[in-house]
């Protein structure tokens, strides 16, 4: 009876995919859909089989041998098209499977909600939020309707944290958080993920959930995820043990809390990564986005951590007007110098990072430099800036915020997320489309490029040390480090042909892979005749960091630009 029972358990299948077809768009486990999966597991008492996925082959083989009833799949931006064109495939086999979305990738209008739903009918339910609530709500209503979804549609039942389209008509259930998450038990300790070890994929850990910010660019802004909890120091530390037993030829662990080391309990969670290093030797690197305003506590974790966790903090923009824009509270500068002081007096050597976002509401051409030049005149090693993505689901990309900074939004293709992959015995061409934000009423279009040419300029002469002594050396002087940057990107007449043929080459494909509608982008990613040239990277490339390449390549070039830069700054200075 019980073998019985077991063959007629319906089979869930969840999956977080990732693009495969140029590397890898999303290298870690997938924790989301595991702890969704550990969540439903103990909620509906072993009543259904769940089965894991991260790679499309291997859940299409798992479909088309063993169909599922249920397919749910995560959307974040780099996957969102290759979940629900194999999602397409697989309603296709079996039109009565049951598609369910989740993550933050969605709209929060509900008007938007209703047309995102209604342009992508494979999908049937759709969850907000946490998804552990909104699926086992799911799951529930499915079998008190013993999997009549037409039925339970028609009842037009709300489900917390869970939306769907019954006709023209949108149903919305409430907004519902856990309030003490280690009710959900560990997807490691009860061997959810193990075999996800054996694929080359970083383990990640949840330590905390939620964020007391607001950043209107920021799905994780939205009010009802600003209450923080945490699952215990206990139940972190038995994770980090049970990975390092099992982790191989992978050095690295993320923590995907959104503010660590803000809270006390980071400190103790950093105390627990030290002791498996030195037992260890693992891992090698820590990557965790860092709060803010806690410089002491980010120090002690540091000390923790001996150069394993690469420190910083992200300011995004430094000028006061753009922060209240986006309803951003930064870290103080009191702070933010304090510890990058005491990390260079740590470590001479030490990488601090931070990371700014170019063009947000407000931003100009002129605050974006005085950004650069807050970072660089606080000892940041490392400055990461970004363009602008209007991520769905965020207040930024509300039609009211467009409208009040008059945003202007193009469509590129995601590098690496462009691919053709076989389906059953289909053969499916994908690609990812974003939004980002290439002028506003602050600035033109013409100044962006500029801030992204700046940008090239700062990772190939400032972000990789090779010019330090001469930097040092500036400062030594009293003068402006970022001044000397900026003397190299207003006298291009310096340019060698070769560099001047890279900075073309950069401001081209910058150009070249912005279209003004989604449907042109996909249209033009995915021609016959192209797509094979986004996969092996001609086209669609990250031109960031290939022009920055080929600028460390040209070496010679590059120094030759430097050393008369320099002397003509000099010169100007009354210096030489």
């Amino acid at each position: 009876i019980n073998r019985k029972f077991l063959f007629l358990k319906k089979k869930i299948y969840i999956a977080d995919l990732t693009h495969t077809a140029n590397g890898l768009t999303s290298a870690t486990f997938p924790l989301g859909a595991a702890l969704v999966t550990s969540y439903a597991k103990h909620i509906c008492n072993d009543s259904f089989e769940f089965r894991i996925f991260k790679f499309h082959d291997q859940l299409t083989q798992a479909i088309s041998e063993n169909p599922p009833s249920v397919l749910a799949l995560s959307n974040y931006i780099w996957n969102l098209e290759i979940s629900y064109k194999l999602s397409a495939w697989a309603k296709r086999q079996d039109p009565n499977l049951v598609v369910v979305f989740g993550g933050p990738n969605f709209p929060i209008d509900k008007d938007e909600k209703l047309l995102f739903l209604q342009q992508r009918p494979v999908i049937d339910f759709y969850i907000e939020n946490e998804g552990e609530i909104g699926f086992v709500g799911l799951l529930t209503k499915f079998e008190e309707y013993n999997f009549d979804i037409t039925a339970f549609k028609r009842s037009q039942e709300p489900v917390a944290n869970c939306t769907y389209v019954n006709g023209d008509e949108l149903i919305e259930g409430k907004i519902a958080r856990i309030k003490d998450v280690n009710i959900i038990s560990s997807p490691y300790l009860t061997g959810i993920l193990d075999d996800f070890f054996d694929l080359p994929l970083s383990p990640i850990i949840e330590t905390t959930r939620g964020c007391p910010f607001s950043c209107t660019f920021c799905a994780d802004g939205l009010t009802s995820k600003n209450k923080v909890v945490a699952f215990t120091t206990d139940r972190v530390r038995d994770e980090l043990h049970y990975m390092v037993e099992r982790v191989k030829n992978i050095d690295e662990i993320y923590i995907s809390d959104l503010n660590f080391g803000m809270y006390k309990r980071d400190v103790e969670t950093a105390q627990n990564i030290a002791k498996v290093q030195n037992e260890f030797n693992w891992p090698a690197r820590i990557r965790a986005t860092t709060g803010k305003n806690m410089p002491e506590r980010m120090i002690q974790i540091a000390e923790h951590l001996k150069g394993s966790w690469m420190t910083g903090a992200a300011i995004q923009s430094s000028d006061a007007e753009v922060l209240k824009n986006i309803k951003r509270s930064n870290i103080s500068v009191e702070a933010y110098s304090k510890f990058t002081t005491y990390m260079k007096n740590l470590d001479k050597k030490a990488q601090i990072f931070t990371e700014i976002i170019l063009g947000l509401p407000g931003d100009t051409k002129e605050k974006h430099f005085e950004t650069l030049r807050y970072a660089i005149d606080n000892q940041t090693t490392k400055i990461k800036s970004f363009q602008c993505v209007l991520l769905t689901g965020t207040e930024m990309a509300s039609k009211e915020t467009r409208d009040k900074y008059e945003l202007v939004g193009k469509f590129r293709i995601g590098a690496g997320g462009v691919g053709v992959y076989k389906f059953g015995e289909e053969t499916t061409p994908v690609a990812e489309i974003h939004e980002i934000i290439v002028a506003s009423k602050d600035m033109p279009f013409d100044d962006h490029v500029s801030c992204r040419v700046m940008n090239l300029l700062l990772e190939a002469y400032y972000n990789q040390s090779q010019f330090e002594e001469i930097f040092a050396g500036i400062k030594m002087m009293g003068l402006s480090e970022f001044d000397l940057l900026r003397y190299i990107h207003e006298h291009n007449e310096l340019y060698t042909p070769k560099v001047k043929e890279i900075i073309k080459k950069y401001i081209s494909a910058l150009k070249e892979n912005l279209y003004d509608s989604f449907e042109e982008a996909e249209e033009m990613a995915l021609r016959p005749d192209r797509v094979d040239r986004y996969i092996s990277g001609e086209l669609g490339f990250n031109e960031h960091l290939t022009c920055n390449a080929l600028l460390y390549f040209n070496m010679e070039e590059t120094l030759s630009i430097m050393l008369e830069a320099l002397r003509m700054f000099l010169l100007e200075k009354n210096l030489l």
